[in-house]
């Protein structure tokens, strides 16, 4: 128990199972007792019988005996304690019984319910229920009692919480998604009886597909409980209802920000956001986004992730934040490790970074120490920072091309997209010594360019034969976004140097290079660091992402990413306005006939509840990036309202 100012008495009957759940919708600094009681029921069937037997107050006062003489601020009856069973004014007594011998307030899950749907003022309700139709219909009743009428309901038909534990959540999501959406009449709010029902984690993604608020009978019970207290009640991450709702103004944030930045680029009200879980983020007024630029493509398995969190959490309570360049921690040591199990033996050495812009920088200086030259080649449409020295071996320089010249110098070469003309590019290369090539195999920035196969060969070739480093750009196309663990095993050539970023910590910053054993040990020490290079919180996050890729549970989603996104996207090429659809694995990008209608497209997807991104040379693409690990209905949503919000500007 946590010691705190308020403390909730959980009674339960004595089956044990969903306790997690409860939790979920715990505020952290509350602490609970629990006490669990049977009702000589010989089994703990969900059946009419045995749930009027778990009503009885006298049973229920007899429990009250189990908890410690310790002061509690609420009592919550949960699971299948079923005050409803004998309806309305039975539920009355029980409170009114249960609470002269608590001497504070006592909470169902069936009341806490219809005082969440009365707040809401909601009138459409559909109803989904883990028991039989007998017990489905006599909360309907109970329900009827409290004036809420069900416009739609639904039985699984359940003979025990066993059963109901046992129930997959995507394959209950997938239920909860198909009875709503089936349902013909107007709705407001889908109520998910029954306090088995495991759902927490999928709440915010399914709201977002219905476009409706979901109640859980745990949920309400627990803020149901909490708020009797005289507490107000918030928790992210379990659905729109129980988010807090605060208005936060962009004046001063736009006020006092740099205009270098892209934060109104699109819109001069970008939306704050206050909260995330999974694919869905949530702003200031409750609204929710489905996210499908992931912070740049950062954000890798989404928001509020609950694995990563307790991952970071655990490095937090080591008490080490940060150690800096010259020291080490145990949990850098794992991730070096970790990381060399996802990579071909050839790239032994590490050095690690801050961000992707800064992992170049390092390619930079470590090959130009390797080899003693000056120039750089890169190619049009390249994009590797913007950093000075980032922008000088990137083709694409933006508003910053007019700050040149650029040092290191770069001799920027056509990318040879769809033919083979690499032997006439590289013709006069041999003219001066050169320090390295630097190319992404699949350009992200441009708008998802692939190189021609046989041209990345020749390159390759070219610089094995001449001595001359390769660096292949992987902070974006890297850690399976593409369909593989990286953009270079779609073509078999392996470089000499690896930059990674972005993905690489699951949202947190990191930057690392790869390389071969003679490249990052021909400098002395201290030649490079960084103060904040992948610091022990985000190689704590970063191992348990990159573990997901080694299980190989990320690549099947992705697979399965990649074939919706094509089936559905072909479907767009029959707008006038739309140039090309290309993609591949979960990297999809949109061109459009003009960076205008682009523009306008994105906007208005946006105020829609979709966040796009932006590319292409010109930025005439929109980028499609959504967590490796969403769902195919979060995919099927998301593009729903891209279709929708095309529509609408071409309506326009």
């Amino acid at each position: 128990m946590r010691r705190c100012r308020k403390t909730i008495g959980f009674l339960w009957p004595c089956d044990g199972l969903n306790d997690q759940e409860y939790w979920k919708f715990l505020p952290n600094d509350v602490a609970w007792l629990i006490a669990r009681y049977g009702a000589e029921t010989g089994t703990e069937e969900l059946s009419d019988s045995n749930l009027q037997k778990y009503s009885s107050l006298e049973l229920l006062r007899q429990t009250a005996k189990l908890f410690p003489t310790a002061k509690l601020d609420s009592v919550a009856c949960g699971d299948h304690a079923a005050s409803f069973i004998f309806g309305k004014k039975h539920e009355e007594d029980l409170i009114d019984g249960l609470q002269q011998t608590f001497g504070c307030p006592v909470s169902f899950p069936s009341c806490s319910i219809v005082k969440l749907i009365k707040s809401q003022k909601a009138k459409n309700i559909c109803l989904i229920s883990p028991y039989s139709e007998i017990i489905t219909e006599k909360f309907q009743e109970y329900l009827l009692e409290n004036s809420i009428e069900t416009v739609s309901s639904l039985s699984l038909n359940f003979t025990s919480e066993q059963q109901v534990d046992n129930l997959s959540t995507n394959s209950l999501s997938e239920t909860i998604v198909k009875f709503t959406q089936n349902c013909q009449h107007q709705k407001d709010l889908l109520v998910i009886a029954g306090g088995g029902v495991t759902i927490a984690s999928e709440i915010s993604k399914i709201e977002v597909v219905l476009g409706i608020p979901i109640i859980t009978a745990v949920g309400a019970l627990v803020r149901d409980a909490i708020q009797s207290t005289g507490r107000n009640y918030s928790k992210k991450g379990v659905g729109v209802l129980f988010e807090k709702r605060k208005i936060t103004h962009s004046k001063p944030i736009k006020e006092k920000l740099s205009t270098g930045t892209k934060a109104f680029s699109l819109t001069g009200t970008p939306p704050i956001f206050r909260s995330g879980t999974g694919p869905v983020l949530f702003d200031e007024n409750q609204k929710q986004f489905i996210d499908f630029a992931c912070g740049s493509g950062t954000t890798s398995l989404g928001h509020g992730h609950e694995e990563i969190i307790e991952e970071v959490k655990n490095q937090l309570d080591t008490g080490i934040f940060h150690i800096g360049p010259h020291f080490h921690t145990d949990i850098q040591s794992t991730f070096y490790s970790t990381i060399s199990e996802l990579l071909p033996p050839a790239f032994s050495r590490f050095h690690p970074s801050i961000s992707g812009s800064e992992a170049t920088e390092v390619a930079i200086k470590s090959v130009m120490h390797k080899t003693g030259a000056k120039k750089f080649v890169g190619f049009s449409g390249g994009y590797h920072g913007r950093t000075f020295g980032a922008l000088s071996v990137s083709g694409e320089k933006g508003k910053n091309s007019s700050l040149g010249p650029f040092f290191p110098n770069c001799e920027i070469l056509p990318f040879p997209e769809n033919t083979n003309t690499i032997k006439d590019i590289i013709s006069t290369l041999d003219k001066e010594p050169l320090a390295g090539i630097f190319i992404e195999p699949i350009q992200a920035t441009a708008g998802l360019r692939f190189i021609n196969k046989d041209a990345l060969v020749e390159l390759r070739n070219f610089t094995k034969n001449r001595n001359i480093p390769l660096i292949f750009d992987e902070t974006f196309t890297g850690f399976s976004r593409t369909g593989k663990t990286f953009a270079f095993s779609h073509y078999d050539v392996l470089p000499d140097v690896l930059i990674f970023g972005k993905s690489l910590a699951a949202g947190f910053p990191a930057g690392l290079v790869a390389a071969t054993e003679d490249i990052l040990t021909a400098w002395q020490s201290g030649s490079q660091s960084s103060t904040f290079q992948l610091g022990p919180i985000a190689a704590s996050a970063s191992i348990y992402f990159l573990n997901q890729i080694k299980h190989g549970t990320i690549r099947k989603n992705v697979e399965r990413q990649s074939s919706l996104f094509r089936k559905i996207l072909e479907k767009f090429q029959t707008y006038d306005c739309v140039f090309e659809i290309r993609g591949t694995g979960s990297f999809w990008v949109i061109e459009f006939d003009s960076p205008e209608t682009n523009r306008k497209v994105r906007k208005q997807s946006l105020a829609n509840g979709l966040i796009t991104w932006e590319c292409g040379q010109n930025g005439e693409c929109l980028g499609l990036v959504p967590p490796l690990n969403a769902d195919p209905i979060l995919i099927e949503k998301g593009c729903e309202i891209l279709k929708r919000s095309v529509k609408e500007v071409l309506e326009k």
